[in-house]
């Protein structure tokens, strides 16, 4: 039985939004889960400090339900949604209002920005992931969406058993992979675009390896010409996402590693790390409070 009950997707009308919209609809459907949309006003309109419209919410709640619809429209049967409106910013205002309405799965898109970009905009997918109470989906705009899609109508799960206390609480399911064959130029190029620092190593869908940052450092000077596999730590110690987060954390103390690869049979779903437990306890330590 799912306790998967609400899904929330902050949308800004942008096509990364539109494809995270469509794959909440996919879960929404696949385990009969509710369906909150939510936009938020900026109080800034176009970067001035100026009143915003009065009645803004108002006429922003038509347009919202009608674009939701059409987006969930595409090729399926829509779920039963709703939509809120709210004033806020996504980055200091997303999370807060999650953990308000009890949010079980949070699913948005991500643009992916690196570079300045990024230092200077920041990641609110990232930070969502870092302090959301609940699963975080990210979606990237493109083919992503759709394979998993293809892939719920194909094959619909018979649960989602994601509950605090659990490894798989806080693994995000999109997990990032390079090759045995892949250049560790590469590999370092996608860890810095995810901002992580281990990469699970994979052949199809099976895992064979986890390659670190301090892996590739020991290769510094020699990424172009340099293969994965003649860096990374081969057949590694591996979790179930079922595994108790302390027995995890003892795991890591014991094979005195940063970090292990969480596996569902030889697949890879996700890579806890050391920080991924701290701040997990942090957020524990906060809905204490």
């Amino acid at each position: 039985m799912s306790n998967l009950g609400l899904i929330l997707v902050p949308v800004d009308y942008s096509a990364c939004a539109d494809d995270a919209l469509r794959l909440a609809g996919g879960f929404a459907r696949a385990f009969q889960a509710r369906l909150l949309v939510l936009h938020l006003l900026p109080w800034r309109v176009e970067g001035f400090l100026q009143s915003p419209p009065l009645d803004w919410i108002a006429t922003e709640k038509p347009r919202l339900a009608e674009h939701v619809r059409a987006v969930l429209e595409r090729g399926a049967t829509p779920p039963v949604f709703e939509i809120a409106v709210e004033w806020g910013s996504p980055h200091a205002d997303l999370v807060p209002f999650a953990i308000d309405r009890k949010a079980d799965m949070i699913v948005m898109g991500t643009h992916g920005r690196t570079g300045i970009t990024h230092v200077l905009l920041g990641s609110v997918a990232e930070k969502t992931v870092r302090l959301a109470p609940c699963p975080v989906v990210t979606v990237r705009e493109g083919a992503a969406a759709d394979r998993a899609l293809d892939r719920l109508a194909a094959e619909p799960p018979h649960r989602l058993d994601v509950r605090p206390g659990e490894v798989d609480h806080l693994v995000v399911r999109t997990p990032v992979t390079v090759t045995p064959t892949d250049l560790l130029s590469t590999a370092h190029d996608r860890m810095v675009e995810h901002r992580i620092r281990h990469l699970g190593v994979v052949e199809g869908d099976r895992l064979v390896g986890i390659l670190s940052d301090r892996d590739i450092v020991a290769h510094l000077g020699h990424l172009q010409h340099t293969r994965v596999n003649a860096a990374m730590t081969p057949n590694p110690t591996t979790i179930a996402p079922d595994v108790a987060i302390e027995t995890a954390a003892r795991l890591m103390i014991e094979q005195g590693v940063r970090a292990l690869p969480v596996v569902d049979g030889e697949r890879i779903v996700g890579v806890l790390s050391a920080t991924d437990i701290l701040e997990e306890y942090v957020r524990a330590a906060r809905r204490a409070a």
